[in-house]
């Protein structure tokens, strides 16, 4: 009896160093989730890809609003660059200063990258699609109704490709 109280004594420590490092693993384990959860975003493709889905999104149904059209057309450039400017604070309202989001703070020359490439992704596909369908032949619009449209059209791309980006 003595040899097997023994051996049930060395495996009860056994027993116990395995538990214990079972404990060790599991709270390096929960470490690692809470850092990994508190990283910010940094801005990747996959950022640049979710703003492109949101822009797409976001501008299409405009795109083939003839009410759109007929206010690109009487809009005077001075409205459709005040349009411009007050879209650009909103957005760097909503990516600079709101707490949408873990989003890491990355600038470029003193302006957040986010906003960079939202407005160059908005931009760039509001006058790509206009482009594309043929807007601009069909509303018969002047180089500056263009421009107007596209800044109109892009007030919600950029909505789009700020709400995809901040929403995971």
């Amino acid at each position: 009896m003595d040899d097997t109280s023994r051996k049930v004594d060395e495996m009860a420590k056994k027993q116990a160093e395995i538990e214990g490092k079972i404990d060790e693993v599991f709270n390096s384990l929960k470490k690692l989730r809470v850092e990994l959860e508190e990283q910010p975003d940094k801005l990747g493709w996959d950022d640049i890809t979710q703003e492109i889905i949101g822009a797409v999104t976001f501008a299409f149904p405009f795109l083939f609003t003839g009410e759109l059209w007929d206010i690109a057309r009487e809009i005077s450039f001075e409205r459709s660059v005040t349009i411009f400017i007050i879209t650009v604070v909103v957005a760097y309202l909503f990516i600079a200063k709101s707490r949408i989001g873990n989003l890491k703070k990355e600038t470029l020359f003193y302006i957040p990258k986010r906003l960079l490439t939202v407005l160059f992704i908005a931009y760039l596909i509001s006058a790509g699609m206009i482009y594309l369908y043929g807007i601009n032949l069909v509303a018969h619009f002047t180089t500056t109704q263009f421009i107007n449209a596209t800044i109109l059209i892009s007030t919600f791309a950029v909505i789009g490709a700020i709400a995809v980006d901040m929403m995971k």
